[in-house]
């Protein structure tokens, strides 16, 4: 699997990815009424929510995809990095995310619980040392799932992309045990875990990383 930064001809394949991931993830489900996820509006806005996410990282240049043979982006991973290509709210804003809040809160999001999940409590801060990255994303092609492909992502490309740039430590969250599992076994460490209350439900939130 190739491991490259992601192409604007890759951005319908990488909404795909991201959107299958995270549609039934946990968080997700907490966050929506089930009548509303089961709609086809539900997937109209996760759509038009991971573009956004997309449009915002990719202008940075921070999306890197595990590409098959065919060139095909196969895993994405979305990471930001402490030092010089930071996302701002401005960003988000100027890709017309406040477009996206009406409809959010028209659809069953608690803005004043759902929001804290994305505070992430200045996740940087969470680990020491000056040059550090978060992994805001990291979605696997469910097709290919179990075949260990999240894990080349993070050992054989990531890991050694962010050290050859200079940087000391990757960050992740994740909200569900099989995930903390994961990360584990990819020598990770928690390093907190809040409660967080979302408008239908609780999630535990991880953080967790690895020095490189």
């Amino acid at each position: 699997m190739d491991f490259r930064s992601g192409l604007n001809s890759d951005k319908p394949q990488i909404i795909n990815l991201l959107v299958e991931s995270f549609k039934e993830y946990i968080t997700t489900k907490n966050m929506f009424q089930q009548e509303f996820r089961s709609s086809a509006k539900f997937d109209r806005l996760m759509r038009k929510y991971f573009a956004l996410e997309v449009n915002v990282f990719m202008k940075k240049g921070l999306v890197y995809v595990g590409a098959d043979g065919k060139g095909k982006p196969r895993a994405v991973a979305l990471i930001e990095f402490n030092q010089g290509r930071q996302i701002s709210n401005w960003d988000y804003l100027s890709m017309d995310g406040l477009k996206l809040i009406p409809e959010i809160l028209m659809n069953g999001f608690n803005g004043f619980n759902a929001f804290d999940i994305f505070k992430f409590e200045d996740i940087f801060d969470k680990v020491k040392g000056k040059k550090k990255c978060v992994v805001e994303y990291l979605a696997v092609d469910k097709k290919l799932r179990g075949q260990g492909i999240g894990s080349k992502m993070l050992n054989n490309h990531i890991s050694p992309y962010v050290k050859r740039i200079g940087y000391k430590n990757i960050i992740l969250e994740t909200n569900t045990q099989k995930n903390v599992k994961f990360y584990k076994k990819n020598n990770f460490s928690v390093r907190s875990v809040k409660h967080v209350n979302l408008s239908h439900g609780d999630v535990n939130d991880w953080v967790l990383s690895k020095a490189i």
